[in-house]
């Protein structure tokens, strides 16, 4: 909470899957194949594969990325009701 830079968390937790949001911190990332700074947010998700499979949970995993990494569910200009479409093949 006061640190500075990014982080990230390994949960111990009875629960079946969970969320860790770790620290903002600032990047370079290629962007069009340009080198630039963007801010990252690290995420850990933890599963229980007593529980979980593995497929499901990796489907889950980069179902959760493409959604934050695109904000399809902030466009309201497509007009689907709602409707959220799936990652691309091969992400």
């Amino acid at each position: 909470m006061f640190g500075h830079g990014g982080g990230w968390g390994i949960p111990l937790s009875p629960m079946t899957a969970m969320v860790t949001v770790g620290g903002i911190a600032t990047r370079p990332v290629f962007e069009a194949g340009v080198l630039v700074e963007r801010e990252l947010l690290p995420l850990t998700l933890s599963f229980d594969h007593a529980v979980v499979d593995g497929a499901p949970a990796a489907r889950f995993a980069e179902t959760l990325r493409h959604l934050f990494e695109t904000a399809a569910v902030l466009d309201e200009s497509e007009g689907d009701g709602g409707q959220v479409s799936p990652p691309p093949v091969g992400l």
